[in-house]
């Protein structure tokens, strides 16, 4: 059940308030029906004595014949009212809190002067007989309709007369009823709404700067994010622009002191070449020429990935498919052994293309490398893309898997440029991939030689047609020949190039 709810920020708060809300509404009602003297008064109590009063009030003009109509009109199914020379209530009404609070509510509407004329009492159906002896002819059948408790009132009239009157107490409905519900839902709705909405809007600015947080992993040179909403947004907004423009200032000076370094190197490089050309054995310089040589392919491909990484390529949405056939078919064309699995169609990516293709191809040249020969196949799924570069070479110990992709380091122990290159191939690929926001690992097949995956996210212009969901499908079947594949029920058709 927790992981069906949504885990954030919005949410919990939006739950957090409706929750609160609803116990306050929950206790609110509570306290008002547990409220016994509220209760009373509004169960009937306080209009019957507002009706009395009202009577009171112009009694002394009223006449015989009058009295009548009003009488006969003021009956009904709730409300019994007659006119008798003994008053209905006893002087001695009781002392409990009932009687209490209704004398107290009669106070209220009738001026003190007056209080003497009036008699009020609580009474249930039971009592009738026992405290009411002088009337009791008649009261328990004209009441018949009405509840089991009820206010009686007494007024004694200019004339020697009393008009008494018999008010239902109508009982509140249960504390768990239909009404509550309702209220409940009504109060619910409103509230999941508007604080939704507002809620929303309050943390919009977080998940601007959670974006960007996110961004700013893969993007350095990623705009500043707008410093908006409450003062601690705001703090936390312009806290992290002045952190992103310290990572860049500190990326930029790390760059170009690099730079600086692999170019200055270039001068002394080549007063050496010339010195060692003049060495008098001629062993001792060709080994010399050859370690020149080594330092002088390092430095240029040192500025070749500065000058690749300062560049400022436009990132545009290219056909995965396609970018990696280009790459294998250069290959080809060199002579080498590539192979290129069947590609899924509408495999889009959001990428630099120069620097994504450099990237593959760094991978699919130290295949064709160490490995003798490569096969290119591409999985996608609905979460990412994976590109699967296989070789059948001897593989790297299994402790040394990380190592390959330090820079400068290599693994080919001759240590010769022509088969143990730079050591900034994987290196720089794997920079360029997380830049991308994907990833590269390298793994150990069975059969076998290495199998590197290449992770990409998905274009968000990816089309979701039924063409794209078949290939997709189509894609997650490959061949059973390392721990990455899942199943075997399609043939891969391989293409040699």
């Amino acid at each position: 059940m927790k992981n069906l709810l949504p885990d954030t920020l919005a949410f919990r708060t939006t739950a957090l308030l409706v929750l609160a809300l609803a116990i306050t509404h929950l206790v609110s009602n509570l306290s008002y029906t547990t409220d016994r003297e509220t209760t009373l008064l509004s169960a009937g109590g306080e209009h019957a004595i507002q009706w009395v009063a009202t009577m009171g009030a112009f009694s002394d003009t009223v006449s015989q014949e009058d009295w009548d109509a009003v009488i006969s009109h003021a009956n009904t199914d709730e409300r019994l009212v007659s006119m008798s020379a003994l008053p209905l209530v006893p002087a001695d009404t009781g002392a409990g809190w009932r009687e209490a609070t209704l004398q107290r509510e009669l106070s209220r509407h009738v001026l003190a002067s007056e209080l003497d004329r009036y008699r009020i009492s609580y009474v249930t159906r039971e009592d009738i007989t026992d405290k009411y002896t002088e009337l009791r002819s008649g009261l328990a059948e004209m009441t018949a309709g009405f509840s089991n408790e009820m206010v009686l009132i007494s007024m004694q009239l200019g004339s020697g007369q009393w008009l008494n009157m018999a008010a239902a107490i109508i009982s509140p409905p249960p504390f768990f009823s239909a009404r509550l519900g309702l209220s409940m839902a009504v109060m619910l709705i409103a509230v999941v709404l508007i604080s939704g909405l507002l809620v929303r809007r309050m943390t919009a600015p977080l998940k601007q700067l959670s974006d960007a947080a996110e961004k700013l992993g893969t993007d350095v040179q990623a705009p500043a994010i707008p410093e908006t909403g409450p003062e601690e947004v705001r703090r936390t907004a312009h806290a992290f622009n002045v952190m992103q423009n310290r990572i860049r200032s500190y990326v930029e000076d790390r760059t170009q002191m690099l730079g600086a370094i692999a170019h200055d190197l270039g001068t002394p490089i080549t007063r050496l070449r010339l010195r060692a050309e003049f060495v008098d054995e001629p062993e001792l310089s060709q080994k010399m020429l050859r370690d020149l040589d080594d330092m002088q392919h390092m430095v240029s491909s040192t500025l070749a990935f500065i000058r690749d990484d300062s560049a400022s390529e436009p990132a545009s949405t290219v056909d995965l498919g396609s970018l990696i056939a280009r790459v294998c078919d250069d290959f080809a064309d060199d002579g080498h052994d590539v192979m290129l699995a069947e590609m899924p169609r509408w495999i889009l990516v959001d990428c630099r293309p120069v620097a994504l293709r450099r990237a593959i191809g760094n991978v699919v040249d130290n295949a064709v490398k160490y490995g003798n020969s490569a096969k290119v196949s591409v999985i996608s799924d609905s979460k990412v893309i994976r590109v699967l570069i296989e070789d059948s070479g001897p593989g790297i110990p299994k402790s040394r898997l990380e190592d390959v992709f330090q820079p400068f380091v290599r693994l080919e122990d001759s240590r010769n440029r022509e088969t143990g290159g730079t050591g900034l191939g994987l290196s720089v690929a794997r920079t360029i991939l997380r830049a991308h926001g994907g990833d590269i690992s390298i793994l150990n097949q069975l059969s076998g030689g290495l199998c590197v995956e290449i992770r990409l996210p998905h274009s968000l212009q990816s089309p979701a047609s039924p063409e794209r969901e078949e290939t997709d499908t189509k894609s997650k079947a490959t061949p059973a020949n390392h721990k990455y594949r899942e199943n075997n029920e399609r043939t891969t058709t391989w293409k040699t190039l």
